[in-house]
């Protein structure tokens, strides 16, 4: 049995503190709960979770002017803080649940005057509602035959999400275009996740993990017989 500890006043600490394992605090480190008690850990650097890919070039884009899958999705170019993106020509897999942005600048050619694409990204295949500006391909006399797609937005995925492109064409021009990969990008970066409670692995150690500390709603501090082992009881003042 542990020992019963009812305290009623602020906590000062001169000496070294110990973790479950009777190991001592050391400099720059976290005392962390676990399933079993509690440990000293480093506190984990601040990691971006991101990946960059290039887009293919040559890629058909459709002169239809309803949305169409382009799967020019390229190589990886930057991949950070995450156990690993999958990623095909079709799709980028999200590795974890939480808040990402989303980014895509993507230039396409066309030898069709006036033609003007527009980029959305797709989740789970699903076009989402965000458009990018329209690259209007002005050709003719000009000799200005490429244009470039922007967009950026933020979206609530879940680990798993597959986030792909999909384009579609503005006014009546059908003249066939294509991606260009030498201006091109595509991004994604983590900006936040859901909290998650962790070091605890089944409802009945839930509840034991509540009486771990008690903070006292009455004056009256409760009978020594009445409090549960390895609990701190924080008191009320009078």
């Amino acid at each position: 049995m542990g020992d019963k500890i009812i305290y009623t006043d602020d906590i000062h600490v001169i000496g070294e503190l110990y973790d479950s394992n009777n190991q001592p605090g050391e400099t720059g480190k976290t005392l962390v709960a676990t399933a079993t008690g509690s440990t000293w850990q480093e506190v984990p650097a601040g990691i971006p979770v991101l990946l960059t890919t290039a887009i293919l070039n040559g890629i058909a884009v459709t002169t239809s002017n309803t949305f169409a899958a382009v799967n020019c999705i390229g190589s990886q170019i930057l991949n950070s803080g995450s156990e690993g993106w999958d990623s095909t020509s079709s799709s980028i897999s999200v590795p974890d649940t939480g808040y990402y942005q989303l980014s895509l600048a993507v230039t396409t050619t066309s030898t069709g005057q006036r033609a003007t694409d527009v980029f959305a990204f797709t989740v789970n295949g699903t076009v989402q509602t965000e458009e990018s500006s329209s690259a209007y391909i002005r050709n003719g006399t000009s000799g200005i035959n490429e244009a470039g797609c922007v967009l950026t937005v933020v979206k609530y995925l879940l680990g798993g999400d597959d986030v792909g492109l999909a384009s579609r064409r503005e006014g009546t021009i059908t003249t066939s275009g294509t991606t260009v990969s030498a201006r091109s990008g595509l991004s994604i970066q983590a900006l936040g996740r859901p909290a998650v409670t962790t070091g605890v692995v089944s409802s009945s150690e839930s509840s034991e993990a509540t009486r771990n500390i008690v903070i006292g709603t009455s004056a009256t501090p409760p009978d020594v017989g009445t409090v549960d082992t390895n609990t701190i009881y924080f008191q009320r003042e009078a």
